[in-house]
Parts: C-alpha cells; structure tokens; sequence
C-alpha cells in the first residue's frame, strides 16, 4: 500500500491547479488475467474511506476483495474532499472531476494495462462522463446510479437534506465557503442506508465520518442524471459496463421504478447505454444505496469481481 499525491488543472489545458490524494494498494499475487488496477470514485459526501471501510473486520472493504482477487486498487478523495486540495466550490462540478479522474488515468495507464474504474453514486457520473469524453478506460462499473424513471423519495429529498457544511458540527472546521454542503445531521440513515439491513454502528460511523460536497455538483448530477439517452453521456459510453443497484435504494427506487423487479430496472436503463461493448444490470436484495456498507456486501464485491473476469 502506498499513499500517492497528484498534481493537475481543472480544465483541459489549465495549468495545475489541485493535489489530489489516493493510495494504491497491489495484490501479494495478481490473477490469471494480468495487471488490472480497479480506480475506485466515491459518492458525494463520502470521501475514498467508502471503499475501505474500517468496521467490520474488512467485510465492508471493496479494496480487500479486489486484493484477494488479484488487482490493485487506486481509490483516491475527489476534489475537496478527504485529503485533496479544496478549491472554491464554484470550480468543482461533474465536470471538472470527470477532467481529474481522466489525469489519473492517464497517470496509471503506464503500469496497468487494464484500468476498471468503479463508482457509487455522484461518482458513477463521474466515471461515466470520463468514459464518454475521453475513451480510455477498459471497464467500468457504476453502483447506485440509476437514470430514467429511476426516482425515489430520497432522491427528491437530495437538496433539502443537505445545508452549509460550515454550519455543520461535523464538517464545520473544513470550510467557510458557503457552496461546500453536506447533510443535516441525523439524515443519512433512511437515505443512503436500508436500516433493517445495516449494521447500526456502521450507520453511526458513516454520521460520524461524513465529508462534503458542492451545490455545483449536486446541480449539475441533478441535470445530467436526467437527460433523455439520446442527449445523456451514458449515450457515449463505449466500454463493457455494469450497473448495480440495492432494492431498497430510496435515491432512485420506490417512486416510478420497482427494483425489486429486476426485469423494469433492466428496461429502464438499458436505453441509456446504446453504444456500450455489454450491459449488465444486476440489483442486490435487501441493500440500500450504499450496497458497500449494508450485510450484503459480500455480495456486491464478489459480483463486481465475477464480471470484472468476464466482461
């Protein structure tokens, strides 16, 4: 395990202007299929912890699985977040994250012949937009991020549960710019968490432990999650691609969309990726939005390995 720092611009063409922070981690012995860095993008509010998880004796540890599957991992904190380096708010949108995950990369491309990027969340459009714009990653898998008639209560409750974090007791000292947000205390439970199927302690910790976003992001996630697929970045998307999501993600299920039906979900989201190599949409039973910290973890990690192999 090594933590590394990079250096890059906001923009195409823009000088370096932020540090962002990840660790690389590589397997004691790599699997049959070669070098394969899995780069792992969180959701918002979360920073790169979300992928190794310090509860549960390694149970909620994305990094520990694909290890012991035999690829390295990069999860690294997005912009402003964890410990990357925090522009004004006004910076840092869908857009600009996909311009930073597209110069990690490009820096990984030269030890790694297979590049897997993996997402949750805000992060899946992240990963997506990459995908689309430039071209040069291998796989890519995107967990809770549904588009269409994706809709659930909590996905419309997204702005108003989330506030200044400079008025947060968690976050407050991070901050004084009034565009970096996070969630109300108390709100994360019913949102990003189906509590009949999670471990208290881990939704504590994760209350506990939360980061930041920006109003920017939230907005623009908002507009391009929602894009007809003709007009949608997924339109563009060329790579072999895998969607997950929980049955009882209440982001995106439960209002127009019953992902308890496996079959609708695979409806609704297979028209938003026309040009990709394969689709595979799987939902996982009794998992909320977070399918890496519910109990059924163990089951997200070994699916997302089982097609990493395949696709």
């Amino acid at each position: 395990m090594s933590r590394r720092r990079a250096h890059g611009g906001l923009t195409e063409g823009a000088p370096p202007a932020a540090t962002i922070s990840g660790t690389l981690c590589v397997p004691a012995t790599w699997s049959a299929s070669g070098r394969q860095v899995d780069v792992l993008v969180h959701g918002g509010s979360y920073n790169r912890s979300y992928w190794n998880w310090p509860q549960g004796d390694g149970k909620y540890s994305y990094v520990r699985s694909a290890l012991a599957d035999g690829r390295a991992t990069f999860a690294y904190d997005r912009l402003g977040v964890g410990e990357s380096s925090r522009p004004p708010s006004t910076r840092v949108s869908v857009g600009t994250d996909a311009y930073v995950l597209h110069q990690l990369v490009r820096g990984l491309r030269a030890d790694y012949p297979t590049i897997n990027v993996v997402t949750h969340s805000i992060g899946g459009l992240v990963g997506i937009e990459e995908a689309a714009r430039f071209g040069d990653i291998d796989r890519l898998v995107v967990t809770g991020m549904l588009h269409g008639t994706g809709v659930g209560i909590g996905g419309l409750r997204t702005f108003t549960n989330f506030y200044p974090a400079m008025l947060d007791p968690v976050v407050s000292a991070d901050t004084a710019d009034v565009g970096w947000v996070t969630t109300l205390p108390g709100t994360r439970d019913d949102v990003f968490f189906h509590p009949p199927a999670a471990d208290p302690a881990v939704i504590a910790y994760d209350e506990a432990h939360k980061d930041v976003t920006t109003e920017l992001t939230l907005a623009t996630s908002a507009l391009v999650n929602k894009l007809p697929p003709a007009l949608n970045s997924t339109s563009r998307v060329r790579v072999p691609v895998l969607v997950m999501v929980g049955e009882h993600d209440a982001l995106f299920c439960g209002l127009l969309l019953d992902c308890r039906d496996r079959q609708a979900v695979q409806q609704s989201e297979a028209a938003f990726y026309p040009r990709a190599a394969s689709l595979t949409i799987l939902t996982v039973p009794d998992t909320g939005h977070n399918l890496a910290l519910h109990r059924s973890s163990n089951i997200t990690h070994s699916t997302i390995s089982e097609w990493l192999h395949s696709a």
